[in-house]
């Protein structure tokens, strides 16, 4: 009996437990489904509590540094500048030339003098993300120990460091600041530490609402570096524009060529000066003031300063007078009335012969003497008053210049001898008075190589005293130079048959020079 009470009662525990699991498991159910029926019928009763949102999109960065100490002498130089010129105005007449003299004096003195010590390196940034950088800051620390006083790292001096040259760094980009503190060394101390903050505001994991960065506001987050440094025990001297350089540079006014011996640069490593010379000649100018500028810049070797000091000269080129012209055979026959300053007898630059002998020497081809010619008749017109027009005026300076390099002998079919063809062209034009200038009418000359005291062979040009009754070469010269066969007797405008065929003073010349007629100097 107690045996079928016992089962009874196991079995009726059995069907209660049963009974619970199927109304819990029923109400589950049930649950889910409402829910699942809310949400698809947009049930707006208020949800629980949402769960935390995964991390915004953001960027990461890696930092190292360098730090040196530093302890300098600073001695900072400044500079100044001052130029004069010797005489400070000429007057040249065209075709004249002078000379001035500059002196450029630089002057040092010291402008500051002061002690320096600290620390100076730069901070590496690297972003390592996929993301460009936000907010980039980088601040520096200055820190120090002092056992056993001090023995944890202590901060002294905090800087920021300027990022304003590359604030925002792209994925993968990297670029150091550069950085300097200067600081008066604390007594005793002897461990000092450069401690770098470098942050920027979209690090990864610091993203508004991040678990580290709770709230809208964005968190600055980077790496620290850390770097130990010491100073020097000694200072090391240091000179800020310890040397400068000079340059000179001249405006020559319009109608005048200026020749400076120098032009610089000149190096200064204390104060001095420099001195030159220019040569100034007046081309073509008549009847005008102008001023020569020359500039002196001085550059301070450290700091690229500059200073700038000027020196003009006042030119005055007078009225020109318009003078008269002869031709290269006048000349080669009158030594006598050759100008002031120019002697047949001076050697003609490098020919190895004089402007006498030159004019006698025939061309045979080579356009050396053919410009030759015209270029000596052409210098002693300019100095016997004769102005030359602008175009005549350069060819006559252009043509010293050569003949001051080159020797005799050059082919008048090479470039080189096309080049003095077409020089010789010109300056024969101008002393033939076909270039705005007129023949001479009258010329006041003595004969050609007038005779000596007691009745003496008349004075020959050095070198010619056993030449040919002809000059050599012009045995069959004809009579009238090429290409002039058909020239009229008078240049255009003048009045017709006033200019004598031949040049004025030569109508009774002999038909050899003098002192070479027959049966002489033999």
């Amino acid at each position: 009996m107690r045996t079928s009470w016992t089962r009874a009662g196991m079995a009726l525990a059995i069907a209660l437990l049963a009974l619970v699991v199927l109304v819990l498991g029923t109400a589950w159910a049930a649950g889910g489904s409402s829910a699942g029926l809310a949400g698809k019928e947009g049930n707006k009763s208020a949800p629980a509590k949402a769960m935390s949102q995964p991390s915004q999109a953001g960027t990461s960065i890696k930092a190292h540094k360098t730090a040196e100490g530093f302890w300098t002498h600073v001695i900072t130089y400044d500079w100044s500048v001052e130029k004069t010129v010797m005489p400070d105005a000429l007057t040249l007449g065209r075709g004249e030339w002078g000379e001035v003299h500059y002196t450029i004096t630089a002057t040092r003195h010291m402008a500051a003098e002061e002690e320096r010590a600290g620390v100076r390196g730069s901070i590496c940034v690297t972003n390592t993300g996929e993301r460009a950088t936000e907010g980039l800051a980088i601040t520096d620390v200055v820190e120090y120990k002092n056992p056993p006083a001090v023995t944890d790292w202590t901060p002294f001096i905090t800087v920021t460091v300027d990022v304003h040259v590359n604030p925002v760094l792209d994925p993968g980009e990297s670029y150091c600041y550069p950085y300097e503190i200067s600081f008066t060394p604390l007594p005793g101390v002897t461990q000092y530490r450069n401690h770098a903050i470098v942050t920027i505001l979209n690090h990864s994991g610091w993203l508004p609402d991040d678990p580290n960065c709770p709230g809208p506001a964005k968190c600055p987050f980077g790496p620290e570096p850390k770097e130990g440094f010491s100073l020097p025990t000694q200072p090391t001297r240091v000179e800020i524009d310890e040397s400068a350089t000079v340059r000179d540079e001249e405006h020559c006014p319009s109608g005048f060529a200026c020749m400076p011996s120098a032009t610089g640069p000149w190096a200064f490593s204390d104060s001095g000066s420099v001195s030159f010379h220019k040569t100034i000649t007046n081309v073509s100018a008549c009847d005008v003031k102008a001023v020569l500028h020359n500039v002196a810049t001085l550059t301070e070797s450290d700091t690229h300063e500059t200073r700038k000091a000027e020196a003009v000269v006042h030119l005055t080129a007078p009225p020109c007078p318009v003078g008269c012209v002869l031709t290269q055979g006048f000349w080669k026959t009158h030594p006598d009335a050759w100008p002031k300053g120019h002697h047949p007898n001076d050697l003609f630059f490098r020919s190895g012969k004089t402007w006498m002998q030159v004019l006698w020497t025939a061309p045979r081809g080579d356009a050396y003497y053919i410009l030759a010619h015209q270029y000596i008749a052409a210098v002693l017109n300019v100095a016997n008053g004769a102005v030359p027009p602008r175009e005549v005026a350069e060819v006559i300076y252009k043509a010293g210049e050569w003949f001051a390099a080159n020797f005799p002998g050059v082919s008048p079919s090479s470039e080189v001898g096309r080049m003095l063809i077409r020089w010789s062209e010109v300056l024969a034009a101008f002393n033939e008075g076909w270039m705005g200038v007129p023949y001479c009418k009258y010329v006041e000359a003595g004969p050609a190589n007038p005779p000596k005291k007691g009745g003496q062979r008349p004075e020959m040009p050095p070198g010619l005293e056993k030449r040919p009754e002809t000059p050599p070469g012009l045995e069959k010269r004809p009579a009238t130079p090429p290409g002039l066969e058909n020239r009229p007797k008078n240049p255009p405008g003048s009045p017709p048959d006033q200019r004598p065929e031949m040049p004025p003073g030569q109508e009774h010349r002999p038909s050899t020079p003098p002192g070479q007629e027959k049966g002489k100097g033999k």
